[in-house]
């Protein structure tokens, strides 16, 4: 890796800070019209379900943004961490653990 090359952490910054802009201006706004699904490695693990947004996203830790959702398949609410993938697409990328502060 060259020294001017970012790092994962600095990566991860980057996303983030992409996911919340994105998030902001065409997600939460079209909230009741919008369903993020889950990235596509992960999403057979989640059943292929689709999370309708119900919160503003915040960011954790420089690097992980959280939304609250609800489930389309099962009605339950929790938080989800979210991603803005290289097509410029949000996707979901799995549950928030708020007690514990991590990624579950």
């Amino acid at each position: 890796m060259s020294s001017n090359a970012p790092g994962s952490s600095d990566m991860a910054m980057l996303v983030a800070t992409r996911t919340l802009e994105k998030y902001a201006k065409d997600y939460y706004p079209r909230r009741d019209q919008v369903a993020i699904a889950f990235r596509g490695d992960i999403a057979e693990q989640f059943n292929y379900d689709k999370i309708r947004p119900l919160s503003e996203a915040r960011c954790h830790n420089h690097r992980m943004v959280v939304i609250e959702g609800i489930s389309q398949k099962t009605g339950a609410t929790g938080l989800y961490r979210i991603e803005c993938n290289s097509w410029n697409l949000i996707e979901a990328v799995g549950l928030w653990d708020a007690a514990a502060g991590k990624a579950a």
